[in-house]
């Protein structure tokens, strides 16, 4: 016989009850370590009661700022269910701080081991301008929406290469790793960005890693992070070469320089602009001058000398004021054949193609395929899929 189903609420209803009919869940004690805590706009206290294994959710119906992360407490309260949303939580009645948990002196402890070891030690430069870039986060994240359109911000004609990595979970750790590994063995980038969307401590807590962090010092490409929010700094951030607070932030940094161009070129207009008027105020209060002395002296042959200067003045003018365009419009075009030779379908229409492997990845060197590959080579306007039968090295003769 089929049962019949019955709504969500009342399932949850039902388990609130359950909870409720057992008496030891009326007053308990529970011994944990404080993470995540704030207080609402209500006034509510709101935190995550966590020891080695798991964690719980717990609400205060007061403010508490007696507390904050990283504590060790044992907590008096009842549990229940969160109807809303399903989840049962501790409603706290009393909270007896008992000392600093060993989830964050355990941090606080290796972060200080690595500090002694140096890895707290900036050691790469990052490029001002960055014609590859590569990314580690994942490719389903709100962090990489961020960071492409921070991007698209400026037309900087650099290439973007994207690693979908793990960023939370037991198997993050490798995930993260492979993805600093792959882009130093191929070195197809100049910088890298690692980075994800804000979360929980619990959430973040893979970029506490000992193996994470010390990979992000040891490679050879420049790390630049983008984790969590402003308030979230994690052992990883410590041995980046460059950390920011956000996503968005680290986007920004990576880009700078070439923001600093257009700010250079608005800064040459308007250089341009305010020397011709300074020149031509100059010559109006010349020619002024010299038709005072005119109608004070008026003799012919000085009409005839000041005209010819005035004609002078005006040639000087005029030929200075069109060196100054002339120079500023070739600077302005060397500026942009720079950008359009960074551009990849520059180097397409003039002939050139690139070919991608199976994964979508750009072909760079022999050990990149093998024969019965399948191959996509990219040209101006078509592309084409083709299959290798045959390799050979070429070396090419000095």
């Amino acid at each position: 016989m089929k049962l019949k189903p019955i709504k969500v609420s009342l399932l949850n209803q039902y388990v609130k009850k359950c909870l409720k009919s057992n008496s030891i869940f009326y007053n308990l004690y529970v011994e944990g370590e404080i993470s995540n805590i704030r207080i609402s706009k209500t006034g509510y206290t709101y935190f995550t009661l966590c020891d080695e294994n798991s964690c719980i959710s717990c609400v205060c119906f007061y403010q508490d700022n007696s507390v904050v992360d990283g504590d060790k407490v044992i907590v008096n309260g009842e549990l229940t269910v969160y109807e809303a949303k399903g989840t049962y939580q501790i409603v706290v009645n009393n909270i007896e701080k008992t000392g600093l948990g060993n989830i964050f002196k355990e941090l606080e402890l290796l972060k200080a081991k690595l500090k002694d070891r140096g890895l707290f030690d900036k050691n790469k430069e990052v490029p001002l301008l960055p014609s590859k870039i590569g990314i580690i986060t994942s490719k389903s994240g709100a962090a990489i929406k961020d960071i492409l359109k921070t991007f698209n911000t400026v037309n900087g004609g650099f290439d973007i290469f994207i690693y979908d990595s793990l960023v939370q979970g037991d198997n993050a750790r490798q995930s993260i790793i492979d993805g600093i590994n792959y882009f130093n063995n191929t070195e197809i980038v100049d910088v890298i960005l690692l980075s994800r969307g804000g979360g929980s401590f619990e959430d973040l807590k893979i970029f506490n890693d000992l193996a994470v962090a010390e990979n992000i010092f040891l490679s050879k490409i420049p790390v630049v992070t983008g984790i969590g929010h402003d308030t979230d700094i994690t052992l990883s951030d410590y041995t980046a070469d460059v950390h920011c607070h956000t996503p968005t932030a680290a986007a920004e940094f990576i880009i700078r320089g070439y923001k600093n161009i257009n700010v250079q070129l608005d800064n040459l207009f308007r250089e341009l602009g305010n020397r011709t008027k300074n020149e031509i105020k100059y010559i109006e209060a010349t020619i002024n001058t010299y038709q005072y002395i005119l109608k004070t002296y008026n003799p012919k042959d000085m009409v005839i000398r000041l005209a010819n200067e005035c004609d002078m003045q005006k040639t000087k003018l005029s030929n200075y004021v069109n060196n100054e365009l002339n120079n500023k419009v070739n600077t302005l075009n060397l500026l942009h054949e720079k950008l359009l030779n960074h551009d990849y379908r520059t180097q397409l229409k003039n002939g050139y193609s690139l070919a991608f492997d199976a994964n979508s990845n750009l072909i760079k060197n022999i050990d990149s395929v093998k024969d019965g590959e399948k191959i996509k080579i990219l040209f101006d306007k078509f592309s084409v899929e083709a299959e290798i039968i045959n390799i050979q090295e070429v070396r090419v003769k000095d």
